[in-house]
């Protein structure tokens, strides 16, 4: 969140224009911060978190340098927030009604958004979590989502590859069902068998995961290709995080924005993995890599993609939020502007241009009936 900046000795004061038209407002904002946060109470812990990410001691949370620093400090300095916010979460109860999985609790997101920067684990729990909970079975469930819980397995979400994007069917990314392997049951072998079929883009993956949700095709024991598939594959070791034999993966460099996260690229050459790494809630392989789909209703056959889906609902809501804070910096920059007459020039036309978006924004929210406002109810349904 914003810091106050140093003042030289000078005392914190409201700029006169500014503070007169905030008496002309002809509503209460208590009440509109209070429907925008769902309470009152909501209103009061959103406080109290944004509090503790203020009064931090370490003041690891500053982001008062972020634009002079490296990209690969920043990466660094997103890391160790991080952890400095799980331990914070850990210290106050934030999980203790979700089984320790803060991610899964609603504080979480209000905790992120008091942070005000990005996290390079991001990812984890926006994608990989998610993924797990809505595609894997029960069994899958209970293994991998304690070690999601403890960041021992902190994962990404690798669709994207250099020749493919949205275009989902066209992914080449193979994972090919061999009944003699390493684990009794048979195996997978996850390959980019193209320059083109390279993973590129997912964030978390070029430094930070040491797992990633793979789309592949999946090639069953008798050589037929069922189209695209969720397999869990292990990219770094636990011990040391170097990467795992047959995976090459890094980071793409810098970018315009969003230089905390490392998105990365990912080559696998015959990488081996285990049978049950294929997220089995709606089809499964079994020893003699024979595929059979489960019987499921047609709303939960459209399943398969719905973490890339979620995702793009949060960027909307998030935008949302950004125009909001960038519609609240103009109008108050409006109402002390003024030109070399002391005029202010700006102010009727920012009031226009502002509220007519903030009460479009508002109104929608309202006709929503808040159903997406915070990104939880995604992941738990």
């Amino acid at each position: 969140m914003a810091r106050h900046l140093p003042t030289g000795g000078y005392p914190l004061t409201t700029n006169p224009d500014l503070a007169n038209e905030r008496t002309l407002a002809t509503f209460d904002p208590l009440k509109i911060t209070h429907l925008l946060d769902g309470s009152p109470e909501a209103a009061q812990r959103r406080r109290q978190l944004e509090a503790l990410i203020e009064n931090d001691p370490t003041n690891i949370f500053s982001n008062q340098d972020n634009a002079y620093l490296h990209r690969t400090e920043r990466h660094v300095r997103g890391l160790a927030k991080h952890v400095r916010l799980i331990e914070l979460c850990r210290s106050i109860g934030i999980g203790s009604k979700t089984n320790g999985e803060v991610i899964l609790d609603e504080d979480w997101f209000k905790l992120l958004a008091a942070v005000a920067d990005d996290l390079p684990t991001a990812l984890h729990w926006v994608m990989f979590v998610p993924n797990i909970i809505s595609l894997c079975d029960e069994e899958q469930k209970r293994e991998w989502l304690s070690m999601c819980r403890d960041w021992r397995m902190i994962g990404c979400y690798a669709q994207t590859e250099l020749g493919h994007g949205s275009n989902v069917r066209g992914l080449e990314t193979t994972a090919t069902f061999v009944k003699e392997g390493e684990d009794k049951g048979g195996n997978w072998i996850i390959h980019s068998p193209t320059l083109t079929s390279i993973k590129f883009w997912p964030g978390t993956l070029g430094r930070t995961c040491n797992h990633a949700m793979v789309i592949a095709r999946l090639i069953d024991g008798d050589g037929v290709d069922r189209g695209m598939h969720n397999f869990l594959v292990q990219t770094r070791s636990f011990d040391d995080h170097s990467l795992m034999p047959g995976v090459t993966c890094g980071d793409i460099g810098p970018k315009i924005g969003y230089n905390n996260m490392d998105n990365g690229f990912a080559k696998f050459d015959h990488v081996v993995i285990p049978r049950r790494n294929m997220a089995m809630r709606f089809a499964t392989v079994d020893e003699n890599g024979k595929y059979s789909k489960k019987t499921v209703s047609d709303a939960a056959s459209k399943i398969y993609h719905i973490t890339m889906m979620q995702v793009r609902a949060l960027i909307v809501m998030n935008s949302s939020q950004i125009l909001r804070m960038g519609t609240t910096m103009a109008i108050r920059y409006s109402a002390v502007c003024r030109n070399r007459n002391k005029v202010n020039v700006l102010m009727d036309f920012a009031l226009l241009f502002g509220l007519y978006w903030i009460e479009k924004d508002i109104g929608d929210f309202l006709e929503d009936g808040h159903r997406h406002a915070n990104p939880v109810s995604w992941i738990r349904s």
